[in-house]
């Protein structure tokens, strides 16, 4: 498994995503609706790819509390596809 990090809105030193980052990927997560509602109108994308973790975007990048909430929110995602 790889992944990549991307946003729509990156902060300093984050990567803005493209269409090829959105064509490489086999699976988008998106925090909330609005980023996934973003994907599919900006980039040529199917959206049964994409998953919305329903974590809300107002953490600053690597905070303790977001990791935490990426881990429970990823891991039955991860599960479900190596299971």
């Amino acid at each position: 498994m790889e992944t990549k990090s991307a946003g729509i809105n990156p902060v300093s030193g984050g990567t803005l995503l493209t269409q090829e980052l959105v064509d490489w990927a086999d699976l988008i997560l998106a925090m909330e609706a609005v980023h996934a509602y973003y994907v599919t109108a900006h980039f040529k994308c199917d959206s049964s790819k994409i998953r919305v973790l329903g974590i809300r975007d107002q953490y600053y990048r690597d905070d303790p509390e977001l990791i935490q909430e990426l881990k429970e929110k990823i891991a039955p995602i991860i599960d479900h596809l190596c299971g």
